[in-house]
């Protein structure tokens, strides 16, 4: 699988995704991991928003692999985050320890794409929500 700077136009300090570990047509997981130096921690601290971010991030990884797959090996850079639904915190992400994010497809028409999404670390949920991208 292409490195994560190949499939997504995110660069540090705002590339919250680590590596694209799985990708089919509807679903994708990636992993990422917070340290204390991360643009996302404050006061040693996650901000939880950056989890919407991450799953968001999971949907242009996938996005990319699917182009790169289909012989379109450039990012996917043309997506755009439309709308956050029921997103939920269920506990608070851990620094320095691997994060999970997977998404699945829930429903497309034409551009825009609704996915759902859940965060954990190992056992542990972290969050789960909806996001509607233009893709």
């Amino acid at each position: 699988m292409p490195s994560i700077e190949q499939l997504i136009p995110h660069r540090a300090p705002m590339r919250w995704v680590d590596a694209l570990i799985d990708c089919t047509e509807t679903t994708a997981t990636a992993t990422t991991i917070f340290t204390s130096n991360h643009f996302a921690v404050t006061d040693r601290t996650v901000i939880e928003t950056a989890l919407v971010e991450c799953m968001a991030q999971t949907v242009a990884a996938a996005l990319g692999q699917r182009m790169h797959a289909s012989g379109k090996p450039s990012a996917a850079n043309n997506g755009m985050l439309a709308a956050v639904s029921n997103f939920k915190i269920h506990s608070s992400p851990p620094m320095n320890l691997e994060l999970t994010i997977e998404v699945r497809e829930v429903k497309r028409l034409g551009p825009m794409l609704m996915i759902a999404g859940t965060i954990s670390c190992g056992a542990r949920l972290i969050a789960t929500g909806e996001l509607s991208l233009y893709a």
